[in-house]
């Protein structure tokens, strides 16, 4: 339907499935950018825990309804199982024989032979025409097994002009977009992660995309040569937005108080993995304490660990009572919520304000090279010798952490020796990979103005046939790019 010819103000359905969908979308105020050209439907689920009330008073969010599983599917699991492994072989993705050494590392002779099995069937599934039916079989029994039914009718009473995802590797919008191909209602994919391309396998079809960087917008390309270059939208991410804005940054008084530190404390931040991938890492930390308490540059300094939002923090818990130059720092709010403008608060002024921020492969990297601050980067398990060792090694070859890594704008230590050391040259010479962190940042994360909710914003009204707001920035189309290959190394 044209705009000349409504008869209602176009409506707009976006998926949130995660507290990292409601941040990008409510705390970044792109709602606010939108809502006032178009009728929103926001999408979400129990586990998302919902800051809507605190940035659109009011509007609330509908329910995601969940699709069930029409029968048994073994045949259809395990053509994903073989799928997942011809996609990393055919575009030469490291990152899935990486972590797919570290998952199979506990399994018996049965599993490792079905595992060799699976390797085997990939090197002829990564080829034509074995690559192209399987992905084609995929998406036929994808809608076959499930009950789309109540999404199809809760899709139809909202009448969206736009079906906008959020967290498209999340399982709970997959029936969503199926319901939408079905219906014939246009969909716009927000790239989540940067990693989300490369590690999750093949991704659902979207009409419009919208990107990080022009790097992220050349892989999308390069991984689905099929899709329009002038669909693909270069908007950053509201991931950094928060980082922009100044009522979500606490002064260093505020924040030394919040974390409980003294007015006068210097501190590192220590950003934590997850224990699935570095179950020693405690321990880790407890040896770098120590080696900076003897350090005439560190010895001052606390320590900051901020756990995982996916972790357990209880396991810093005895590593927390026994020393006191360490303090913890939740990813949530005191009421457990993520995307909080308290939480994103403290995430934002305790990178802003610390010397230094160290970490494992972590999205940390990013969030505090766009504040400036000095990154170093754990390449080793703590006794330099076995699996998890070689995994905190091979984490910055995975295609999505290569380019982090080979930008110099992050030091890697490969031993605790190298930890302290590049963490004390830091904290003397702050200014010292400025450049390279600018150009790390430019390249892998795209524009970091605080105005990529806005950009998404525009992009959005333009696509449901709504008039464009006056001021807000135009997302950059990725067209004539070269794609380059893809970093990583081979599997």
């Amino acid at each position: 339907m044209s705009a000349g010819s409504r008869t209602r103000p176009p409506s707009v359905v976006i998926l949130c499935p995660t507290a990292w969908g409601i941040r990008n979308v409510v705390l970044s105020g792109m709602l606010d950018a939108i809502r006032g050209a178009a009728t929103v439907h926001l999408l979400a689920t129990a586990r998302a825990d919902n800051a809507v009330s605190e940035r659109w008073p009011g509007a609330g969010h509908e329910e995601m309804l969940p699709a069930a599983d029409i029968g048994r599917h073994r045949t259809h699991d395990l053509l994903r199982v073989v799928l997942h492994a011809s996609f990393a072989r055919r575009h030469r993705l490291s990152t899935y024989p990486i972590f797919n050494r570290w998952r199979r590392r506990d399994q018996g002779p049965a599993r490792r032979a079905w595992n060799a099995a699976v390797q085997a069937l990939a090197v002829a599934g990564a080829t034509d025409p074995l690559f192209r039916w399987q992905a084609a079989a995929d998406r036929r029994l994808t809608r076959a097994r499930a009950d789309l039914a109540p999404i199809v009718a809760q899709l139809e009473a909202l009448a969206p002009d736009l079906v906008v995802s959020t967290s498209c590797v999340v399982r709970d919008e997959a029936a969503y977009l199926l319901a939408a191909g079905a219906l014939g209602i246009p969909t716009l994919g927000c790239i989540l992660s940067f990693d989300n391309l490369t590690s999750k396998g093949i991704l659902p079809v979207f009409d419009h995309y919208a990107v990080w960087s022009a790097r992220m917008g050349a892989d999308v390309l390069r991984l689905y040569p099929d899709r329009d270059p002038g669909r693909i939208h270069v908007t950053g991410t509201p991931q950094f937005d928060v980082h922009r804005r100044e009522e979500l940054r606490w002064s260093r008084a505020t924040t030394l108080q919040r974390l409980g530190l003294g007015l006068t404390d210097r501190y590192l931040v220590y950003a934590a993995n997850c224990a699935a991938y570095t179950p020693s890492e405690p321990e880790l930390v407890r040896a770098f304490l120590r080696r900076c308490a003897a350090h005439p540059v560190l010895r001052g300094h606390r320590l900051v660990v901020r756990p995982h939002p996916g972790d357990d923090p209880s396991r810093w818990r005895p590593l927390a009572e026994s020393d006191r130059r360490l303090v913890m720092s939740s990813p949530r709010s005191a009421d457990g919520r993520f995307a909080s403008e308290e939480a994103q608060a403290r995430l934002v002024s305790t990178l802003a304000h610390a010397d230094v921020c160290v970490n494992m492969a972590s999205t940390m990297s990013l969030d505090a090279a766009v504040l400036d601050t000095p990154v170093v980067c754990v390449a080793f398990a703590l006794g330099e010798q076995g699996l998890e060792h070689w995994l905190a090694g091979a984490c910055y070859e995975t295609t999505h952490y290569a380019p982090i890594a080979a930008s110099g704008g992050v030091r890697i230590a490969r031993s605790l020796d190298a930890l302290v050391m590049e963490t004390a040259s830091c904290v003397q010479s702050p200014a010292r990979d400025r450049a390279a962190r600018a150009g790390m940042v430019d390249d892998v994360c795209g524009p970091t103005d605080g105005d990529a909710a806005l950009r998404i914003a525009n992009l959005i009204r333009r696509l449901v046939g709504a008039p464009p707001a006056t001021g807000l920035p135009v997302p950059a189309p990725v067209e004539d790019i070269t794609v380059p290959a893809i970093a990583g190394g081979t599997p």
